[in-house]
């Protein structure tokens, strides 16, 4: 196999994930190129009433089409317009997370409030704007939005999540809604936000709990529940999705 085929194996796994996961089949994934000429995207779904075998499409950084059986996304300009921004970033996601979607539209910001949460400490940003990310001027808008985040929420809309690779962005995603899911569970309970006593234990107040995060949520953190999936998705497995 190709580095490509390598990379777009790892976005049909991706989508499988998220689309079981979100429960939304529109969302998608895509990274960079090999050749770095261009971006390289997988709808969620797989939409055999339109006689497409993989939703799978190349395009370059001006949302040109240059090769697969589908067509660049009306969305097409997060990718080119974040890519062409970010450097350090491969890969994104943008999905339609109801339960971030919520939070969203209550202006309420995703954070830190369990031990998978921690990239989201400090509160997921809100993009007001309930809009399609649909031409290079509202991609532009979006990439200056996350200039310093890796997380977006789009009001209204979605999310979209950035990384340094596929496995990376698909399991920060999962882990985004799923902190959603507590976050709306925990203030139909009363809860209102976290304490700075809870942060700074989050945060490891003590140096043997600080070892202990830092390994935890270290930079591959992600990766044993990443080839849990992957598996899962190989053989075929459906897997419990927990509260939803």
């Amino acid at each position: 196999m190709s580095e490509l085929d390598v990379i777009e194996e790892d976005l049909k796994v991706a989508s499988r994930i998220l689309e079981w996961e979100i429960g939304d089949i529109w969302g998608h994934v895509g990274t960079r190129m090999p050749s770095g000429d261009g971006v390289t995207l997988k709808l969620f779904r797989k939409p055999e009433e339109e006689g497409i075998e993989d939703w799978i499409v190349r395009f370059d950084f001006s949302m040109k089409k240059i090769s697969g059986v589908a067509r660049p996304p009306t969305e097409a300009a997060i990718y080119t317009e974040i890519f062409k921004a970010r450097p350090d970033v491969n890969a994104i996601v943008h999905c339609h997370a109801p339960m971030c979607i919520a939070l969203g539209l209550a202006g309420a910001q995703i954070d830190a409030v369990h031990m998978q949460s921690g990239p989201f400490a400090g509160g997921v940003p809100i993009f007001e704007k309930p809009i399609f990310i649909i031409d290079e001027d509202e991609g532009k808008e979006l990439a200056a939005a996350m200039k310093q985040t890796n997380a977006m929420v789009l009001n209204g809309h979605g999310i979209v999540m950035l990384g340094k690779s596929i496995d990376e962005v698909c399991i920060r995603s999962l882990y985004l809604e799923r902190t959603a899911r507590i976050m709306v569970a925990a203030k139909s309970l009363g809860f209102q936000k976290v304490s700075d006593e809870f942060r700074r234990y989050m945060e490891g107040t003590k140096k043997k709990h600080r070892e202990y995060l830092d390994k935890v949520r270290g930079p591959h953190h992600y990766i044993a529940e990443w080839t849990y999936y992957k598996d899962k998705v190989r053989k075929g497995e459906r897997w419990s999705r927990g509260s939803s």
